[in-house]
């Protein structure tokens, strides 16, 4: 739930509502109140809010029971089994069904002076909820500091407690533990690293299938290193195979050539010119291609 009450008063109450309000938080209720309320139309943002609430309280007056959101909202709590809870701030009397409904008369409350009815609303909120000795509370003074304490300690698990323990906590300068949300994944990262341990047949030792981190760096196994070093030894011994022979290839006669150069393809050992090309390589008559050639007869 998103609030713990839900105050519904008319507009012309808005001061009463404010201080009741006040008070509710003071107990440390969560309370939901429009305080710039301006008009009388109970929205789906009014009713989303009032679903969201464990408690409605009405607060009646001669000003509510002429309001259509009073009205309205005051229905939507009725309808909820245990849900309404109702004060008076003055002698009007509610229409059905609210008139046999239970209330508790705040009238004639102010800053400096709380009546009978608060005192009785706020145990009647209080043991819905599951608090208890609130009104014991609510007697105490700012002087009474041990009598505070002593409470507090009774009832540890009050959001009054739980309050001041937070306040003590940040004045040390504590810091809040994570949420329950955030431990709860933090937990679930830190077993997911945890190495998974299989157990083997009886009398044997149990092994873990994670390898410290530093036998293996790259992640990659033993044999998978292995492997890929016999490959690089075979492809080095290969290449020094191929590069020990010696490879021929055979000359075509009148192979084409530009000018006077020719293809040689052709292996033959080192300083040696084969035969065959012998008198290709002749030099032939030298040619005077500087003057113009005589015409033929």
């Amino acid at each position: 739930m998103a609030y713990d009450v839900f105050l519904v008063s008319a507009i012309e109450d808005r001061d009463m509502a404010k201080l009741v309000a006040r008070r509710l938080r003071s107990l440390k209720f969560k309370v939901w109140f429009d305080q710039k309320q301006v008009d009388n139309t109970f929205d789906a943002k009014d009713a989303r809010n009032a679903g969201n609430s464990k408690h409605m309280l009405v607060m009646w007056s001669e000003h509510a029971v002429k309001s259509d959101w009073v009205r309205a909202a005051a229905s939507v709590g009725h309808s909820r089994p245990g849900m309404l809870a109702q004060v008076s701030v003055d002698k009007t009397i509610p229409y059905e069904p609210f008139k046999s409904d239970k209330r508790f008369s705040i009238e004639g409350m102010t800053s400096r002076k709380t009546p009978e009815g608060f005192y009785k609303l706020i145990e009647e909120l209080g043991q819905r909820d599951g608090r208890s000795d609130l009104r014991e509370w609510m007697g105490y003074g700012s002087k009474d500091e041990e009598a505070r304490e002593d409470w507090l300690t009774a009832h540890p698990d009050d959001p009054l407690a739980i309050d001041a323990k937070k306040k003590r906590e940040k004045a040390m300068g504590i810091k809040p533990a994570p949420a329950a949300e955030t431990a709860s994944a933090a937990a679930l990262a830190k077993a997911s690293v945890k190495p998974h341990v299989a157990s083997s047949g009886p009398g044997q030792r149990l092994t873990s299938s994670a390898a410290p981190a530093t036998s293996d760096p790259l992640g990659m196994g033993w044999g998978t290193i292995a492997a890929v070093g016999a490959a690089v030894f075979a492809m080095f011994f290969l290449s020094w195979i191929f590069r020990s022979q010696t490879i021929t290839a055979p000359v075509y006669a009148g192979a084409p050539g530009v000018g006077n150069a020719y293809v040689l393809q052709e292996a033959c050992p080192a300083g040696q010119v084969p035969a065959s090309l012998m008198k290709v390589l002749e030099p032939g008559p030298i040619v005077n291609d500087t003057e113009e050639p005589e015409p033929e007869n």
